[in-house]
């Protein structure tokens, strides 16, 4: 009796683990999904905060602040406190630099464009990474990268001619695209320090960087102002705690459950979101060869998702 007991016991096993394994994976989909929902749902926060009146600076400074302290609590509480100086003074450095200038540009490019397209530029920047990285002799331009690259050059191409029927502001694609190279030069300096820091501990000292950065940036330009309205610290807490804490939080679970290649692939499906969410939040469209342009770009992105980090804050 003892041992058909131990016999069914063992027969059963592989089956729960199995189950155990494919519950873990789709709690980490579910993450995955969340975190990008919530990526994406930034520039619909961020309008609503401008439509109360709040600055772009003021609102990115808000972001980033709140954030940081959030980040900062979370890093204590999970005993990763302990960090070099080098990491931290290359941290904040990103932050202040390469992070806060990626996030204005983009923010003045969907006032200027709209969410969807601009996002659709933005884009583009995995195939700006893997040109700096093979001009900076990290990586070799494969055949694989190549028509990543060949995707994301027509797409961005068919992008902008098709909006330009559609009349769209060039300063505004200036812009989308100058966010797009400004977060391809984080990633390529932050490549290494990714490798090394716990991404927690990474997220909060860009974050509190971006913060400097951001208020710095508001103050001589004389638009960091709290003068708006108060519904407008509703939106700005919310492009904290829901696009940013929360987003990096949900992501790091699901790159915890999925693994960092399957869960940069899923997040992939972002600016398709944004485009969702536009569109029903504010009934924002692109053009269809818009829209193929942008399929393009992300097919592009797609390929080449599997060899680049994923952003540790939005």
């Amino acid at each position: 009796m003892i041992f058909a007991v131990a016999l069914l016991i063992a027969s059963i096993r592989p089956g729960l683990r199995r189950w155990r394994r494919i519950a873990e994976e789709r709690r980490g989909l579910i993450a995955i999904l969340l975190a990008t929902l919530a990526f994406a749902s930034l520039t619909v926060f961020v309008r609503l905060a401008s439509d109360a009146g709040a600055t772009i600076p003021t609102i990115l400074t808000g972001r980033f602040t709140i954030a940081a302290v959030v980040l900062w609590v979370l890093v204590a509480r999970s005993g990763h406190a302990r960090v070099g100086r080098r990491t931290i003074a290359i941290g904040l450095l990103l932050g202040a630099g390469a992070y806060s200038v990626e996030s204005m540009l983009f923010l003045d490019a969907v006032a200027r464009l709209n969410a969807p397209l601009a996002a659709l530029l933005m884009y583009t920047y995995p195939a700006i990474v893997t040109v700096g990285a093979v001009a900076l002799r990290r990586e070799r331009l494969s055949l694989r990268r190549a028509a990543a690259l060949g995707l994301a050059s027509t797409g961005t191409v068919l992008v902008l001619v098709a909006g330009g029927a559609a009349r769209v502001d060039v300063a505004g694609i200036v812009l989308a695209l100058g966010a797009a190279v400004a977060y391809a030069a984080y990633i390529l300096a932050a490549d290494s320090v990714m490798r090394r820091a716990e991404p927690l501990v990474l997220a909060a000292l860009v974050c509190s960087g971006a913060a400097v950065g951001c208020a710095g940036a508001g103050a001589a330009s004389g638009q960091l102002s709290l003068g708006f309205d108060e519904t407008g610290w509703i939106w700005v807490v919310a492009v904290a705690l829901t696009s940013t804490v929360f987003a990096i939080g949900a992501f790091l679970t699901g790159v915890a459950r999925l693994g960092a290649s399957r869960a940069s692939i899923l997040s992939t499906f972002e600016p398709l979101l944004t485009v969702g969410l536009a569109f029903v939040v504010f009934g924002t469209q692109l053009a269809p060869a818009q829209m193929a342009g942008g399929a393009l770009v992300l097919a592009g992105a797609l390929v080449l998702q599997l060899r680049l980090p994923r952003r540790t804050v939005a």
